[in-house]
C-alpha cells in the first residue's frame, strides 16, 4: 500500500485571553487562531508495527508523541491498520506554535484518507479533542475562534493574506507551566477588544489587525522565562511595531497587512537572532486538501 504525505500547518494567536478557572483544573480561554504556511511534513504508510520517527532531536519517538497518540486512538477505535510515521519539522518545537499538535491532525485526516475510514469533520475533531486543546484547531485549520479548553472552534471568514515574521528562540517553554503560573490578578477579560477583532475579521481590516493582536499569556510566561520578555524588548528597540508572544511562547511574530512592512521587520529581526522566518496566512482546508500519495 502506498503511503501519503499531508502537510501540517502551523498557527499563531491573534487573539488569546483566559477568562476563568474551570473545575476540571483547566483554563476557560477565548482565542482567535490562524494557520500560517509554515508546515512540517507528516508521511503515514501501513506498517507491521507502531514506529515515529523524525529529524528533529526534541521530538519524542515514541507514544508521547501527539502524531502517535492520534493513531493509537483510531486504532482502538476503528480497527486501522499499524503505522510508521515519519515528520519532518519546520515548525518549532515547543514554541506557542502548535507544531506537535498539527502534526497529531495531519495524522487523524492522513489515515482518514489512506485507510478509508470514513470519517466526517465532526467525528474527526471529536477525535481531536481527546489529544489536545489546539488538535481540533489544527484539523479545521483557517481562522477560527477556539473556547473552553480551545477544543471548541467557530469557523471566521477566511483572512485576507498577511504577511507573518517570526522569531524563535533557542529555548522552549512548558505550556503547562505557563497556564499553572497565571494568577487570579492576571485574568482581565479583554471582550471589548475581542469583539473589535472579530468585526475586523469579518471585514478584512487587516490594518486594525496588525495594530491589535493581543495574548495575555505573555503576563505569566514573561514571569517564567524572562528571556522572552527581553528578546521582546529588543525587537521593540528595533523600532518594529506590534510584536507578540505566540501562544504560550516563546516564538515572538509580527503580522502585516503589506509585504513592505513585513519585510522590514524581518530585516531588522534578523539583526538580532538567528532564526528568524517569513510567512503569510492561508486558509488551510486540511479535510479537503489534496494529499501527496507515494
Amino acid at each position: 500500500m502506498r503511503g501519503v504525505r499531508v502537510n501540517a500547518y502551523g498557527k499563531i494567536n491573534l487573539f488569546l485571553d483566559c477568562v476563568g478557572k474551570r473545575e476540571d483544573g483547566y483554563h476557560e480561554v477565548k482565542m482567535i487562531m490562524q494557520s500560517v504556511r509554515l508546515h512540517d511534513e507528516v508521511y503515514i504508510k501501513k506498517a507491521k508495527r507502531n514506529v515515529i520517527v523524525s529529524d528533529s532531536p526534541y521530538v519524542p519517538s515514541n507514544k508521547n508523541n501527539l502524531a502517535m497518540r492520534a493513531a493509537i486512538l483510531l486504532q482502538e477505535k476503528y480497527r486501522m491498520p499499524r503505522v510508521a510515521i515519519d515528520i519532518t519539522k519546520n515548525i518549532p518545537v515547543s514554541a506557542g506554535m502548535a507544531g506537535g499538535s498539527a502534526d497529531a491532525a495531519a495524522v487523524l485526516v492522513g489515515c482518514n484518507k489512506l485507510f478509508k475510514l470514513g470519517l466526517s469533520e465532526e467525528e474527526l475533531m471529536r477525535v481531536a479533542a481527546k489529544i489536545g486543546s489546539d488538535v481540533p484547531f489544527c484539523v479545521k485549520g483557517g481562522t477560527a475562534i477556539a473556547e473552553g479548553r480551545g477544543e471548541r472552534i467557530t469557523a471566521l471568514p477566511e483572512l485576507p493574506k498577511m504577511h507573518v515574521v517570526l522569531a524563535r528562540a533557542d529555548y522552549g517553554v512548558s505550556t503547562a507551566a505557563v497556564y499553572q503560573a497565571i494568577r487570579p490578578e492576571d485574568i482581565a477579560p479583554r471582550e471589548d477588544l475581542f469583539a473589535q477583532m472579530c468585526a475586523a475579521i469579518e471585514k478584512g481590516d487587516t490594518h486594525f489587525i496588525e495594530a491589535h493582536v493581543y495574548n495575555m499569556l505573555e503576563i505569566p510566561s514573561f514571569r517564567i522565562e524572562p528571556r522572552t520578555a527581553e528578546r521582546k524588548r529588543r525587537i521593540q528597540a528595533k523600532s518594529v511595531d506590534n510584536v507578540l508572544m505566540s501562544g504560550s511562547g516563546p516564538t515572538l511574530f509580527g503580522i502585516y497587512a503589506t509585504p513592505e512592512k513585513a519585510w522590514e521587520s524581518y530585516k531588522k529581526m534578523s539583526q538580532l537572532f538567528p532564526n528568524v522566518y517569513l510567512t503569510s496566512t492561508g486558509g488551510f482546508d486540511l479535510i479537503n486538501s489534496r494529499l501527496f500519495f507515494r
